[in-house]
This record gives C-alpha cells, sequence and structure tokens, in this order.
C-alpha cells in the first residue's frame, strides 16, 4: 500500500487512533470513528485507482487481490467493502507493534535470552509464544450470545453480553505453571491448543473468534526479536518501562525509547 512521505505520520496517527479507541470512550473513542472514515476514503481511493490501471499494485499483495477479488457471480467487492477489508490487514498489523515493544522489554528485562535467541529459531519462537502469553494486549474479547446455551451451571441467554478474559486466560495457574513468571522455555517442544494461549482469541481461526492473522504476528515478532538481538546494537535510558493493566491496550508509558542504534550486521 503506497503511502507518500508526507502522509506518513498522518496514517500512523490514524492507525493507532483506531487501535486505541477499541478500549476508549468519548472523545478517545470519537477520534477513532473518525480515523477510521479517513482511512476508508483514503483506500477506497487506491482500490479505485488500482482497478483502473493507475495505480501499479504487485501481485499477490493485499491491495492487488483485494481490489481484484471477486465473488461466485464474477461481482467486484464494492468500493467501500474493499477498503474495510484493506483496512483489516494494516490496522492489525500495526496493532502487533505493541507486541513488538513488549519483545523488546522482555530482552531488555531478561538479558541472557538475548544470547539464547540468537540463530536459534526454537529459541526465538519460545520467546515470542511467552511475550504473547505474559504481557497483556486486548484484555478481552467482548460479543453477543447469539443461541442460548448453558456452561457449568450458569445459563446464557440469547443476546448477554460476554467477555472472554484473553489475559486472564494467559495467566491460569491450571494452565501456565508459575503464570507470573517470564519462562520462554515453557513453550520448548509445547504446542499448546487452541483454548490455552488466547492473546488473539480463542477457537480455530476458521469457525471462531480468533486472528486469522496470528501466524502473521509470529513470523514479524520472530523478525523483529532477530533484528533487536543479532543485527543491531542500541542503548536503554532511563524510562519509566512499568506496565499497568488499567491502560488498554497496554504499552509502558514511555514505549521502549532506545538510543545510540547502530548496525551490527
Amino acid at each position: 500500500v503506497p503511502v507518500a512521505d508526507a502522509q506518513v505520520d498522518r496514517r500512523t496517527a490514524d492507525l493507532h487512533a483506531m487501535i486505541r479507541s477499541a478500549a476508549a470512550v468519548g472523545p478517545g473513542h470519537w477520534r477513532g470513528l473518525l480515523a477510521r472514515r479517513r482511512g476508508e476514503r483514503w483506500l477506497a481511493e487506491l482500490v479505485d485507482r488500482t482497478r483502473r490501471g493507475v495505480l501499479p499494485a504487485p501481485t499477490g499483495s493485499a491491495l492487488r487481490v483485494i481490489a481484484e477479488h471477486r465473488d461466485e457471480q464474477g461481482r467486484a467487492l464494492p468500493r467501500r467493502i474493499a477498503a474495510v477489508e484493506l483496512l483489516n490487514v494494516l490496522r492489525p498489523t500495526v496493532a502487533i507493534d505493541r507486541f513488538i515493544v513488549f519483545a523488546a522489554l522482555a530482552l531488555h528485562d531478561h538479558p541472557a535470552w538475548r544470547h539464547r535467541v540468537r540463530d536459534d529459531d526454537t529459541a526465538t519462537e519460545s520467546l515470542v509464544q511467552e511475550v504473547r502469553r505474559y504481557y497483556p494486549f486486548f484484555p478481552a474479547a467482548v460479543a453477543r450470545v447469539r443461541r442460548p446455551f448453558d456452561w457449568r451451571g450458569n445459563h446464557f441467554p440469547r443476546g448477554r453480553r460476554v467477555l472472554l478474559d484473553l489475559y486472564g486466560t494467559n495467566h491460569h495457574p491450571a494452565l501456565w505453571p508459575e503464570p507470573e513468571r517470564f519462562r520462554p522455555e515453557r513453550f520448548d517442544g509445547r504446542r499448546p491448543n487452541p483454548f490455552e494461549l488466547i492473546p488473539q482469541g480463542g477457537g480455530a481461526h476458521a469457525t471462531g473468534h480468533r486472528c486469522a492473522g496470528e501466524w502473521i504476528t509470529i513470523e514479524l515478532m520472530k523478525r523483529a526479536v532477530t533484528n533487536l538481538t543479532s543485527r543491531m546494537r542500541y542503548d536503554v535510558p532511563p524510562q519509566d518501562l512499568a506496565v499497568s493493566l488499567r491502560r488498554m491496550p497496554a504499552l509502558p508509558p514511555s514505549g521502549f525509547v532506545i538510543t545510540g542504534v547502530r548496525r551490527t550486521a
């Protein structure tokens, strides 16, 4: 998706506003809605230009695939729907910058892992999975009951709003021994089932409310960890790195500020 240099700050701010507005009320929520409308107008124009052949998009790119998609009757997606689908790729990709911040924080707080993950893809994946389990991302998934049911003595009537506690499940002692300890080695040789590790939703991707981009998240985090440990050196100046569970989605107040960045490879 092409972005002119002069637009980078604006587009970045809008995407972050959409992410923050998920748990915001009042002005914060309104800013997110306005940012979403701007984003949809921008992407709808890109889709139109791609369809007219004015804007070349690489084969296999999200923009090209969505712009050229046809339904069973051979019809193209309406421009607004195409824009929404494209935004559904961009927004989550930006949202996982929080996971990358947490990965950097984990490497800072547990420096021994900087050495373990170098040139060891298995250790890198274990670290990434523990970052996803240990640190808070979105705290809960919200839904309404479509069909009434009973579960463990509790009745859920149609229309009842329910919350799936993502953070609580990822820290449940029955599933995770010593859940408040950061221990990436717990994932060595272990593939958790779809209802144990649920930072991006539970169940199956195709049938449940689980993020379809979860494996992309893992790969992007692994690449970030490789960059942080093998391809660059940097200093971490004094800053507030406390993570408050009262902030949704959570993030250290300072983000993760680094200085003196230099390339090593």
